[in-house]
């Protein structure tokens, strides 16, 4: 697979994994939100102070797991580019 193959094939995997997780994790923190406050106040519906707060947490939830995400698959790509560096190395080398 040629050079563009593999960027286009790294940025696919990359998107839709930062994607899913970024989804999961403000999911998980806008939950546990909620749940916190309705086990302190013993109330529900949540006031709007509650929901905004449980917004920016599940933003800010969000924003740090998809960026973790996003550098673990920049390291995965960086040492598959170099073992395949490595690899065309090694036959030209075998060639001569």
């Amino acid at each position: 697979m040629g050079i563009i193959g593999n960027v286009i094939k790294f940025f696919f995997r990359a998107f839709f994994r930062i994607i899913f997780s970024s989804l999961l994790s403000a999911i998980i923190g806008a939950g546990l939100a909620l749940l916190i406050s309705f086990l302190v106040t013993n109330t529900w519906p949540p006031t709007t102070l509650t929901i905004a707060a449980a917004i920016v947490i599940a933003v800010l939830a969000a924003y740090a797991v998809g960026m973790t995400v996003l550098v673990g698959e920049a390291i995965v790509a960086v040492r598959d580019a170099e073992q395949e560096v490595a690899k065309g190395v090694g036959e030209l080398e075998g060639k001569k």
